[in-house]
Protein backbone atom coordinates (compact mmCIF):
# COMPACT_ATOMS: atom_id res chain seq x y z
CA UNK A 1 0.00 0.00 0.00
CA UNK A 2 1.79 3.51 -1.09
CA UNK A 3 0.11 6.53 0.55
CA UNK A 4 0.65 10.21 -0.53
CA UNK A 5 -0.54 13.37 0.70
CA UNK A 6 -0.10 16.75 -0.86
CA UNK A 7 3.54 17.25 0.58
CA UNK A 8 4.41 13.29 1.28
CA UNK A 9 4.85 10.08 -0.62
CA UNK A 10 4.65 7.15 1.74
CA UNK A 11 5.82 4.23 0.66
CA UNK A 12 6.07 0.82 2.66
CA UNK A 13 8.88 1.23 4.70
CA UNK A 14 11.62 -0.94 3.49
CA UNK A 15 15.34 -1.73 3.63
CA UNK A 16 16.07 0.85 1.10
CA UNK A 17 15.09 3.41 4.29
CA UNK A 18 17.25 1.81 6.73
CA UNK A 19 20.28 3.67 6.62
CA UNK A 20 18.11 7.50 6.53
CA UNK A 21 16.27 6.03 9.71
CA UNK A 22 19.31 5.10 11.33
CA UNK A 23 20.27 8.67 10.85
CA UNK A 24 16.59 9.76 12.14
CA UNK A 25 17.06 7.26 15.52
CA UNK A 26 20.35 9.00 16.09
CA UNK A 27 19.01 12.16 17.20
CA UNK A 28 19.29 12.73 20.92
CA UNK A 29 15.67 13.85 21.55
CA UNK A 30 14.08 11.33 19.05
CA UNK A 31 16.10 8.29 20.46
CA UNK A 32 15.09 9.59 24.29
CA UNK A 33 11.57 9.12 23.43
CA UNK A 34 11.63 5.62 21.42
CA UNK A 35 13.72 3.09 24.22
CA UNK A 36 15.72 5.74 25.89
CA UNK A 37 19.03 4.75 23.16
CA UNK A 38 19.79 5.53 19.61
CA UNK A 39 19.55 2.36 17.50
CA UNK A 40 22.89 1.83 15.33
CA UNK A 41 22.41 0.40 11.91
CA UNK A 42 22.22 -2.99 12.47
CA UNK A 43 19.39 -2.56 15.27
CA UNK A 44 17.30 -0.61 12.47
CA UNK A 45 17.85 -2.83 10.54
CA UNK A 46 16.53 -5.72 11.95
CA UNK A 47 13.41 -3.24 13.10
CA UNK A 48 13.12 -2.50 9.46
CA UNK A 49 13.03 -6.65 8.85
CA UNK A 50 10.79 -6.55 11.36
CA UNK A 51 8.56 -3.75 9.88
CA UNK A 52 8.36 -5.55 6.53
CA UNK A 53 7.33 -8.90 8.18
CA UNK A 54 4.30 -6.79 10.27
CA UNK A 55 3.09 -5.91 6.05
CA UNK A 56 3.69 -9.32 4.71
CA UNK A 57 1.59 -10.84 7.71
CA UNK A 58 -1.42 -7.94 7.77
CA UNK A 59 -1.40 -5.79 4.88
CA UNK A 60 -0.18 -3.10 6.90
CA UNK A 61 2.36 -1.40 8.54
CA UNK A 62 4.96 1.36 8.74
CA UNK A 63 5.38 4.15 5.78
CA UNK A 64 8.14 5.49 4.79
CA UNK A 65 7.70 9.59 5.02
CA UNK A 66 9.64 10.91 2.05
CA UNK A 67 8.58 14.84 0.87
CA UNK A 68 7.74 14.87 -2.63
CA UNK A 69 9.79 18.11 -3.46
CA UNK A 70 12.74 17.06 -2.34
CA UNK A 71 12.03 13.28 -1.90
CA UNK A 72 13.66 13.66 1.38
CA UNK A 73 13.49 11.08 3.70
CA UNK A 74 12.01 12.23 7.04
CA UNK A 75 10.43 9.72 9.00
CA UNK A 76 8.34 6.89 9.74
CA UNK A 77 4.66 6.62 10.75
CA UNK A 78 2.17 3.48 10.04
CA UNK A 79 0.32 0.82 11.89
CA UNK A 80 1.80 -1.55 14.47
CA UNK A 81 0.08 -4.66 16.01
CA UNK A 82 0.93 -5.07 19.83
CA UNK A 83 -0.30 -8.47 20.33
CA UNK A 84 0.50 -8.38 24.04
CA UNK A 85 -2.40 -5.78 24.27
CA UNK A 86 -4.54 -6.67 21.37
CA UNK A 87 -4.09 -3.63 20.29
CA UNK A 88 -2.87 -1.69 16.83
CA UNK A 89 -1.09 1.65 17.26
CA UNK A 90 -0.58 4.00 15.48
CA UNK A 91 2.91 5.31 15.37
CA UNK A 92 5.04 8.38 13.98
CA UNK A 93 8.92 8.99 14.00
CA UNK A 94 9.69 12.71 12.48
CA UNK A 95 13.27 14.28 12.18
CA UNK A 96 13.65 17.34 14.22
CA UNK A 97 14.79 19.36 11.46
CA UNK A 98 10.98 19.11 10.21
CA UNK A 99 8.89 18.99 13.63
CA UNK A 100 6.10 21.69 13.54
CA UNK A 101 5.71 21.74 9.62
CA UNK A 102 2.49 19.48 10.02
CA UNK A 103 4.37 16.79 8.16
CA UNK A 104 3.32 14.35 10.94
CA UNK A 105 -0.13 15.14 11.32
CA UNK A 106 -0.74 14.87 7.55
CA UNK A 107 0.87 11.93 7.69
CA UNK A 108 -1.06 10.11 10.79
CA UNK A 109 -4.19 11.84 9.27
CA UNK A 110 -3.59 9.58 6.02
CA UNK A 111 -3.08 6.11 8.44
CA UNK A 112 -6.40 7.09 10.40
CA UNK A 113 -8.40 7.10 6.98
CA UNK A 114 -6.85 4.21 5.83
CA UNK A 115 -7.36 2.17 9.79
CA UNK A 116 -11.14 3.28 9.96
CA UNK A 117 -12.37 3.60 6.20
CA UNK A 118 -10.45 0.84 4.54
CA UNK A 119 -9.27 -1.50 7.10
CA UNK A 120 -12.54 -1.28 9.12
CA UNK A 121 -10.64 -1.72 12.54
CA UNK A 122 -12.58 0.26 15.48
CA UNK A 123 -10.23 1.58 17.64
CA UNK A 124 -6.15 2.96 17.50
CA UNK A 125 -4.08 3.34 20.20
CA UNK A 126 -0.65 5.86 20.36
CA UNK A 127 1.91 4.76 22.74
CA UNK A 128 3.79 7.58 24.04
CA UNK A 129 6.85 8.17 26.40
CA UNK A 130 5.35 10.56 29.21
CA UNK A 131 8.14 13.41 28.38
CA UNK A 132 7.17 13.35 25.01
CA UNK A 133 4.98 16.59 24.76
CA UNK A 134 5.20 17.19 20.98
CA UNK A 135 3.74 13.84 20.25
CA UNK A 136 1.26 13.98 23.08
CA UNK A 137 -0.09 17.33 21.56
CA UNK A 138 -0.18 15.65 18.23
CA UNK A 139 -2.01 12.26 19.48
CA UNK A 140 -4.63 15.17 20.86
CA UNK A 141 -4.90 16.94 17.98
CA UNK A 142 -5.32 14.23 16.20
CA UNK A 143 -9.08 13.16 18.28
CA UNK A 144 -7.06 10.50 20.34
CA UNK A 145 -7.50 10.50 24.37
CA UNK A 146 -5.69 9.20 27.16
CA UNK A 147 -6.34 5.63 28.37
CA UNK A 148 -4.42 4.56 30.51
CA UNK A 149 -0.32 4.37 31.26
CA UNK A 150 1.39 0.96 31.08
CA UNK A 151 4.85 -0.12 30.56
CA UNK A 152 6.04 -1.98 27.40
CA UNK A 153 7.35 -5.43 27.50
CA UNK A 154 10.96 -3.89 26.68
CA UNK A 155 10.02 -2.10 30.68
CA UNK A 156 9.74 1.34 28.88
CA UNK A 157 6.99 3.83 30.84
CA UNK A 158 4.33 4.86 28.11
CA UNK A 159 0.87 6.10 27.90
CA UNK A 160 -1.31 5.02 26.06
CA UNK A 161 -3.66 7.57 24.05
CA UNK A 162 -6.82 6.00 22.26
CA UNK A 163 -9.29 6.41 19.38
CA UNK A 164 -12.55 4.91 18.42
CA UNK A 165 -13.61 4.72 14.74
CA UNK A 166 -16.11 6.89 13.75
CA UNK A 167 -18.58 4.23 13.87
CA UNK A 168 -17.66 3.78 16.88
CA UNK A 169 -17.96 6.91 18.70
CA UNK A 170 -21.06 7.34 20.88
CA UNK A 171 -23.05 11.05 20.78
CA UNK A 172 -23.87 12.58 24.07
CA UNK A 173 -27.41 12.16 22.77
CA UNK A 174 -26.60 8.54 22.84
CA UNK A 175 -26.28 7.72 18.87
CA UNK A 176 -23.75 6.88 16.97
CA UNK A 177 -21.90 10.53 16.43
CA UNK A 178 -20.79 10.03 13.03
Amino acid sequence: MHLETERLLMPPLSGLHAAALTEVYAEPEIARHIGGAALDAEGTAAQVRRFEAVWREHGFGQSALVTRVSGTFVGRTGLHPWPQWDEVELGYVVARRIQGRGLATEAARAWLDVAFRRLGLHRLTAVIHPDNAPSRALATRLGFRVHRNDITPAGVPVVVYEQLAPSQRISRAGGPDC
